[in-house]
């Protein structure tokens, strides 16, 4: 059993020029970690747009190995132009310094003005600062940098992708599904009825802090946010693709779990198995 599974579904092409990579963290892999095991996604995406590629998160360098194998079957030749890491840790920027080197003619983008701190084997000139308003254009679609709505860490940046009208949140509006290796790498319309255990465990927006600040603005901006760039797939680092139906439920749960002041660590999954499956 390893802690960090790289998914055997992944990657998938989920809208056109838009790539989910990666896999899951297994809690019950961790040394010490007793009781219920869950899985937590672990993704990165790749967008393609005509003449330029951008990944978005780096992955978790225990994943390195599988990350790259599924990076190199969606370039399909192409080189890798961008690399965005949404935050400082690990899931999100651990292999930046691997995928530079993999790829020369790269250059990181986002808020980048600590990484040299962290990769100082990375070529100044390879760290590009960018900053919310701020945009790529990829060739047929343009990536755009925005404020996020919560920050998980304070060099934190959400992006939007114009084509898919495709929001990237980094940690937000992730989820943590149950301990079920036949979810892995499935989106939320496709579990099975009869999967032994599935479902949103606990929702991740954001991870630690909920109880101790009012949540209610950020539900706010967060609405105001997506009416500015309307949105027709939420992709969170910690999270499937969400579109459609499934967009709107799991959303509109998470928000109210925010808006509420609900931890929502642990307990049974709130997402059951008629509402996953249909």
């Amino acid at each position: 059993m390893t802690a960090y599974p790289v998914s055997d579904r992944l990657p998938r092409e989920f809208a056109p020029g838009l790539y989910w990579l990666g896999g899951c963290s297994d809690s019950g892999a961790w040394p010490t970690r007793k009781g219920a095991t869950t899985h937590e996604h672990l993704a990165t995406y790749l967008v393609a747009g005509t003449e330029k590629t951008l990944l978005v998160d780096t992955g978790h360098y225990a994943q390195w190995d599988g990350i790259r194998r599924q990076l190199d079957e969606c370039l399909d030749g192409r080189p890798l132009d961008y690399v965005f890491p949404t935050h400082h840790e690990i899931p999100h920027a651990g292999n930046l310094g691997r995928l530079l080197d993999l790829h020369p003619g790269a250059v990181a983008v986002g808020d980048t003005r600590e990484y040299h701190l962290y990769f100082p084997e990375i070529a100044p000139e390879r760290l590009r600062r960018t900053r919310a308003g701020d945009a790529l254009d990829l060739g047929g679609t343009r990536f755009e940098f925005l404020d996020p709505v919560w920050y998980d860490l304070s060099g934190t940046l959400w992006g939007y992708e114009t084509r898919g009208r495709t929001l990237f949140t980094s940690d937000g509006l992730g989820y943590i599904h149950d301990h079920s290796p036949e979810v892995c790498g499935l989106l939320p319309g496709e579990v099975p009825a009869d999967a032994p255990e599935h479902g949103v465990r606990r929702f991740a927006l954001p991870f630690v802090g909920m109880r101790y600040h009012r949540m209610g603005p950020g539900v706010a901006r967060y609405r105001e946010l997506v009416r500015e760039h309307p949105v027709r797939t939420v992709c969170s680092a910690h999270g499937a693709p969400l579109s459609g139906e499934h967009l709107a439920e799991v959303t509109e749960r998470a928000l109210r779990v925010v808006e509420e002041n609900r931890q929502s660590i642990s307990g049974p999954s709130t997402l059951d198995r008629t509402e996953a499956t249909r």
